[in-house]
């Protein structure tokens, strides 16, 4: 198989919780206004009927988050939380916030509790949708991750939101390696050109990615396959590493196998873990 062109994925851990917030838009706070327009200012700006302290932890918040001190974040949102009024844009943004710093941290169980009436209540929210999805995957939650998938994927199909829209991926869960670990991103839709149905950045234990490893099912490799298999596809797992020698060049490519079946999450990440883990592949 001739190695690839391949489009860079410019994603970081950091990157990723920023593009999961981006849409959020909290009012500036604003210069001092005449008394009678004070009230009409505390519609338009969620932050001014804060207390002095309140705010003070607000601003604490963001600025840890995004300094990405996630464990900060945590710190000043289970204080800041009780003195919102619930379901108010303040309070929700707050909410997801301190629910993905949460499950950064390994408070999963209180990310849960935090995002699960927040997405119920909202169901068209799709911060709030997506990180439920990876809230169930961290827990272990199959069935329930995989129909917060669907209603991730359905909501992206229909959404007339334009950050949203212009999104091709979203993380689904991080595993463990036996030095480092994995984040899992999951594509709306197969990604072209080469039908990329999942894709793994692999990161050191320093916190530094290092390649990315990439579930494929180009459609050049169904050609012979279809008529001996019907109903099921070949599918490689890739890895990709960045040129050391000139960052503007394609990147490296290695082929480490095939898989032929139906796309399975859990089939298909324990594949890609046992590669990022120098294992062989599982033949099926």
């Amino acid at each position: 198989m001739a190695v690839k062109r391949r489009f860079a994925i410019p994603l970081s851990a950091v990157g990723l919780l920023i593009w999961l917030f981006a849409a959020w838009r909290l009012p500036a706070q604003q210069a001092a206004v005449p008394t009678d327009l004070e009230n009409a200012q505390a519609h338009e700006n969620p932050l001014a009927e804060l207390s002095l302290e309140n705010r003070a932890l607000f601003d604490a918040l963001r600025e840890s988050a995004k300094m990405g001190h996630d464990a900060d974040v945590v710190e000043n949102g289970k204080k800041l939380l009780p003195a919102l009024k619930p379901d108010t844009l303040l309070a929700n943004f707050v909410t997801q916030i301190t629910a993905g710093s949460a499950l950064e941290t390994g408070e999963t169980s209180y990310a849960l509790t935090l995002i699960k009436p927040l997405a119920d209540a909202h169901p068209k929210d799709w911060h709030a949708a997506t990180l439920l999805a990876r809230l169930y995957a961290e827990s272990g939650q199959k069935t329930l991750r995989d129909q917060q998938i669907a209603h991730v994927i359905a909501l992206h199909k229909q959404t007339s939101d334009a950050d949203f829209g212009k999104l091709h991926i979203f993380p689904i869960q991080r595993v463990r390696l036996h030095s480092g670990y994995a984040l899992f991103l999951y594509p709306f839709e197969p990604l072209r050109p080469e039908n990329s149905y999942l894709i793994a950045l692999i990161y050191t234990s320093e916190g530094k990615q290092d390649r990315r490893i990439e579930l494929e099912s180009a459609d050049v490799d169904q050609a012979f396959f279809k008529a001996r298999k019907p109903g099921q596809r070949r599918f490689s797992i890739d890895t990709f590493r960045k040129n050391e020698t000139n960052a503007s060049w394609p990147d490296s490519q290695a082929l480490n196998g095939f898989i032929d079946g139906i796309f399975d999450y859990d089939t298909m990440r324990d594949q890609m873990v046992n590669v990022a883990n120098g294992e062989k592949l599982q033949r099926n």
